[in-house]
């Protein structure tokens, strides 16, 4: 597996104030220098306070001076502290509080409702009246239902201050005439390389492959070198077998390869003159 280096922090820079070492680096010696001072001043015997001694010198010397994995000992150190007393698992708790968007209640006033500026010809009107008779009544009505039919009655009451002026209106019906359908005979169009050499440049190199049953062969791949036997273009046929070069070659003499399904084509010779050139054909 591939090592990456840590990232580091350049910016902040820590200035050596005491010799080669930086505050931080002094206060750990410092502090491991105490400690020994009183290990030594202490009644303790020689096998246990050396020892000790030693190995609080050296811890601190470490701490202060001795990187690991390009980060100071003490970091090392803190992190696996709170490591340690970090939780490892998570609860989660319901909260019971109910989104805004659940609160929202609509509220209507007297004033939602209005009569309608329409202007209904008697008909219509008489629809709505025997559609509301035929609506059963058997069932007891709640206050707002009944609140309901009395809005309703308001609306219709306007209706009859509704004047409609009677016109005539003729109506003339005309007979549609069916289209005149023809049939008609699409030809076929030749393959794109026998349109036109006119759509092409002078020394634009295209044509068609075809395989060993005189069918259009697709993706066959075309190669095409000039007279040192450098390849200059590698390109495909499409679904109908046609290939072309998007520019034109300078004047020389090239050779053009063509192999499809491990099948290999015979080898075409060309000189290009500066001239648009007839649509090729390459066969096994």
């Amino acid at each position: 597996m591939k090592q990456h280096p840590i990232p580091q922090d350049i910016t902040n820079y820590k200035f050596h104030l005491i010799g080669q070492m930086t505050l931080k680096q002094f206060g750990f010696v410092a502090l491991a220098t105490i400690i020994d001072f009183a290990i030594f001043k202490t009644n303790l015997i020689g096998v246990i306070k050396w020892p000790l001694i030693f190995i609080i010198a050296g811890l601190g010397a470490a701490i202060a001076f001795v990187p690991v994995e390009e980060r100071p000992l003490d970091h090392w150190i803190s992190t696996f502290f709170k490591n340690i007393y970090k939780p490892t698992k998570f609860f989660w708790k319901k909260a019971n509080k109910i989104p805004d968007f659940f609160n929202y209640k609509i509220t209507s006033t007297q004033a939602d409702y209005f009569a309608p500026n329409v202007n209904l010809n008697p008909a219509k009107k008489q629809r709505i009246f025997e559609y509301l008779k035929s609506i059963p009544t058997d069932e007891k009505l709640d206050a707002f239902d009944v609140e309901e039919n009395n809005k309703i009655n308001n609306i219709l009451s306007e209706f009859d201050n509704v004047q409609v002026d009677q016109e005539d209106v003729s109506i003339e019906i005309k007979k549609q005439e069916k289209p005149n359908l023809r049939t008609r005979v699409r030809k076929l169009q030749a393959p794109k390389a026998f349109i036109s050499s006119s759509e092409h440049l002078p020394n634009q190199i295209f044509g068609l492959i075809l395989d060993e049953n005189g069918h259009a062969a697709a993706q066959a791949i075309i190669e095409i070198k000039n007279s040192s036997g450098q390849s200059l273009r590698i390109l495909k046929s499409d679904g109908d077998g046609n290939f072309a070069i998007n520019k034109s070659l300078p004047n020389g003499i090239y050779q053009i390869l063509a192999e499809r399904d491990n099948q290999k084509y015979p080898t075409l010779q060309i000189e290009l003159t500066g001239e648009t050139l007839n649509p090729l054909v390459i066969k096994p």
